[in-house]
């Protein structure tokens, strides 16, 4: 049987999917009898994972990863994912985040949504999946921004256009974009009534109402669409004459 920081590492490496970096790696885990170099070594030396030309480490078959993650009892695989993105959390710099830390980050802890979790707990994990959506927008990613920014909706709380109001509204504001553009038009239709009803001010309202009459637009309610213009541009101060 292979050692027990080995197999430690094997199980990190597989949580972090088909592809990570040795530095990613290493900061999942926290013991500093384990050797990143090393366990590379003996995962290259038995076939387990091979070395791309860029620097980073993928598995040899789909098999051995699901082998190294089978490692993992089934009932403590939930909180053995959020741990494993705490963990990386906390060694990571802002720069960091910034690049690949952040989704095998918020892909691990995301994971261990169904653990009891404090408020707390919920409001970072809520605010990471907002950073990872704005991400994958920004680079085209709209069908992954619209399961982390209604991952991070799902952790609100029930107060939470009192208690989290920015954080709320920054979060369906980004979901509404990604909802939109990744044509899931049953979420958005949900998703829009939020902001619209409990946005603390008409300013507030304006993305979700531009992303509204993009949506009208776009399901053939030519007119509704219309009609929400002259609406919002009435709210502005700017009156059209018929």
């Amino acid at each position: 049987s292979l050692p027990k920081l080995v197999q430690t590492g094997f199980m990190n490496a597989a949580c972090l999917g088909s592809n990570f970096n040795a530095s990613i790696l290493g900061k999942t885990i926290k013991d500093e009898g384990f050797d990143v170099c090393s366990f590379l070594k003996i995962g290259k030396d038995g076939g387990y994972i091979e070395e791309s030309e860029s620097g980073s480490y993928s598995w040899t078959h789909d098999q051995i990863q699901q082998a190294a993650y089978d490692l993992i009892p089934p009932t403590q695989r939930e909180s053995f994912h959020y741990q494993l993105g705490q963990m990386l959390l906390e060694n990571s710099t802002n720069c960091e985040m910034k690049r690949d830390a952040l989704f095998f980050i918020v892909d691990n802890m995301n994971k261990g949504v169904d653990l009891k979790l404090d408020r707390n707990q919920k409001t970072q994990l809520a605010g990471l999946n907002l950073q990872a959506g704005n991400i994958a927008i920004s680079t085209s990613r709209f069908h992954a921004a619209a399961e982390y920014l209604q991952t991070g909706i799902s952790l609100l709380s029930k107060d939470s256009w009192i208690q989290q109001y920015d954080l709320t509204i920054q979060l369906y504001d980004a979901a509404l974009e990604a909802f939109y553009t990744a044509g899931q038009f049953s979420k958005f239709d949900a998703a829009v009534k939020q902001p619209l009803t409990h946005a603390m001010c008409f300013e507030d309202k304006l993305n979700s109402y531009h992303n509204l009459v993009r949506y009208l637009t776009a399901s053939g309610k030519s007119e509704e669409a219309l009609e929400t213009c002259l609406f919002v541009l009435k709210k502005l101060g700017v009156e059209i004459s018929p």
